[in-house]
């Protein structure tokens, strides 16, 4: 079966911001030995929309989608959904799966603290 990743983020008008998900785009490819594709929500190509249908067309029978956001808000729990429902019913073939968010994890929480460490100087 031909998967293929997808690394969703909320998107900015500022560029730099971007170039954020790209990264960690980049890194998460590397971790995991496959392409990832970030895709954005809004104010930067491509969105999720774009993406999903991109990999559809290079031949995917399962795409992945993790969105990059910190808690099951709007865009998590409805938004991402509504983007590709019109592409499920087009496409019933490809599986779309949906990853958690990034959620309450310990990782997340020692991150936080690191920053804040950084910050006090310790």
């Amino acid at each position: 079966m031909n998967t293929e990743l997808i690394l969703l983020g909320h998107g900015s008008r500022r560029k730099e911001a971007n170039q954020g998900l790209i990264e960690v785009a980049h890194k998460v490819s590397d971790i995991l030995g496959q392409e990832v594709t970030p895709v954005f929500m809004a104010h930067q190509a491509p969105s999720l929309p774009e993406g999903v249908l991109a990999k559809i067309q290079e031949g995917a029978k399962k795409v992945i989608i993790m969105p990059l956001f910190l808690f099951r808000g709007v865009h998590v729990t409805v938004d991402v959904h509504q983007e590709v429902r019109e592409i499920m019913e087009k496409h019933p073939e490809v599986e779309i799966v949906f990853t958690n968010e990034l959620g309450a994890d310990d990782v997340i929480a020692q991150l936080a603290s690191l920053r804040i460490r950084e910050a006090l100087g310790a």
